[in-house]
């Protein structure tokens, strides 16, 4: 597959051995996932080994609106746009995987209560030195609507 660059206002593009973790998550046969900002593509050449793959050149334009699955790194600059991406995958998916900020569990009560309330079924703490150049701390959460057991804290080994 091949993917023209999406410049989201970064260049920080997803590594490819945290792309295949993140695609880990998935059934063998996870149907219809998106990926609603591919960038360079990485993260949708892991996928793609898992289901048909979407990766919409402007999600806001985007005209389905269920997906079996939802993985994704949105862009951390502005924030906002990465939570607004958030908040409306929650509404299309019931099984998110997002590569987010830390400060998107612990800098707002709100979000934090919306992302239990929805199902915050994992957090996987990411390495200070996954994105080079970058100081942002990130985490792996993963989301099942509807999930009501203890959240699993995990650390990743590259």
């Amino acid at each position: 597959m091949k993917f023209e660059f999406k410049d989201w206002g970064n260049n920080f593009q997803t590594p490819i051995d945290v792309c295949d973790y993140m695609s880990s998550y998935l059934p063998s046969k996870a149907g219809r996932i998106l990926e609603p900002t591919p960038g360079k593509g990485n993260l949708v050449t892991s996928l793609s080994k898992y289901g048909e793959v979407i990766c919409p050149e402007n999600f806001f334009e985007l005209e389905c609106s269920s997906f079996d699955y939802i993985v994704m790194n949105p862009p951390f600059s502005p924030m906002k746009l990465g939570y607004d991406i958030l908040y409306k995958c929650m509404e299309m998916s019931e099984n998110i995987i997002a590569l987010m900020p830390y400060l998107t569990l612990i800098n707002s009560d709100k979000r934090t209560t919306d992302l239990m309330r929805f199902g915050l079924k994992s957090i996987t703490h990411l390495p200070r030195n996954t994105f080079k150049g970058s100081r942002v701390q990130t985490c792996i959460i993963e989301l099942v609507k509807g999930y009501r057991g203890e959240t699993k804290f995990s650390v990743y080994k590259n």
